[in-house]
């Protein structure tokens, strides 16, 4: 019998790339809708804000020599709370110092993935409990979407224009801000009033996810997508403006810290330090601070 590799298995050495395949990835955008906040230290864990109310218009005219009665002042609260997030992986001593991954690097970069995925999927599940809701083409319930009511530049126009008379303000750059599911973003991208004259060309707007800008609205897509299951696949796209969503940390504290624990000689809990940790630990909340200036658009899709 001649010698080979599945007679002689015993002798075959294996051989493991030290370069790791790229892994699958959440796309972290929702933070661009927010405005970042912070709370000083020592001063609690909640912050409360407080918004004005708007004064009725006069159209009365004032009767000569008498003073008209006065309005009262109102205001609405909103009220946010910090919390701790954060997770870890023990790395046994032997594992560190024999494993491929020299000097834990990948654990690292792991950890810090999952830190980043972790807010922002807090920060669309927030949206998704606490914005104006919409359903694509005109319908009334999430269980009258059909696969063919597609996200469209007509549900943009609608967003917008509750946008406008909730009295919502745009950001910086002059637009709202959308974040549109990728499934959503395949429909949208094939209806007539999606202008490619808008499309970005440059690169660097690309790399950070910008895919075009449509009746007052900039958009970034993200496959970390917030979705229900009702008679068809139903997706949230998300339309803000200014100030409508708060991220709140404390004073000094990232939005999250990546933490890599080695033995230590007074540590008792490892007294063989048979054992090192890499982990993430956040202070964090998100908050939507005016409901009726985000619009979350309910779609079905064709993809």
């Amino acid at each position: 019998m001649p010698s080979s590799t599945t007679g002689l298995t015993n002798l075959m050495s294996i051989y493991y790339s030290k370069e790791f395949l790229a892994r699958v990835e959440l796309d972290t955008r929702y933070d661009w809708l927010a405005t970042k906040k912070t709370m000083p230290l020592n001063s609690g864990k909640t912050v409360f804000f407080n918004r004005f109310s708007r004064l009725a218009v006069q159209t009365t005219p004032l009767t000569e020599c008498i003073n008209p009665t006065g309005l009262d002042m109102s205001t609405t609260i909103v009220s946010a709370t910090i919390a701790e997030y954060g997770n870890y992986v023990k790395v046994c001593s032997l594992f560190e110092l024999t494993s491929i991954d020299e000097n834990l690097r990948e654990h690292v970069s792991v950890i810090a993935q999952n830190a980043a995925e972790t807010l922002d999927i807090l920060i669309a599940a927030e949206m998704s409990a606490n914005s104006t809701i919409q359903y694509a083409n005109n319908k009334v319930a999430v269980s009258a979407l059909a696969t063919s009511d597609t996200l469209d530049g007509q549900d943009i126009r609608r967003a917008v224009r509750t946008l406008r008379r909730n009295g919502a303000k745009v950001f910086s750059d002059g637009y709202f801000h959308g974040i549109v599911p990728v499934s959503s973003e395949f429909d949208l991208r094939a209806d007539p009033e999606w202008l490619d004259a808008y499309r970005y060309t440059d690169a660097e707007n690309i790399r950070n996810g910008e895919i075009g800008r449509l009746h007052g609205v900039k958009f970034m897509d993200t496959n970390a997508e917030v979705s229900q299951a009702s008679t068809t696949t139903v997706y949230s796209s998300f339309i803000a403006g200014r100030d409508a969503l708060g991220i709140i940390s404390l004073a000094g504290q990232p939005g999250s810290r990546i933490i890599v624990k080695t033995p230590g000689d007074q540590d008792t809990s490892n007294p063989l330090n048979m054992f090192s940790t890499v982990g993430w630990h956040a202070y964090f909340v998100a908050k939507v601070l005016n409901s009726s200036w985000i619009v979350q658009i309910l779609a079905g899709t064709l993809a």
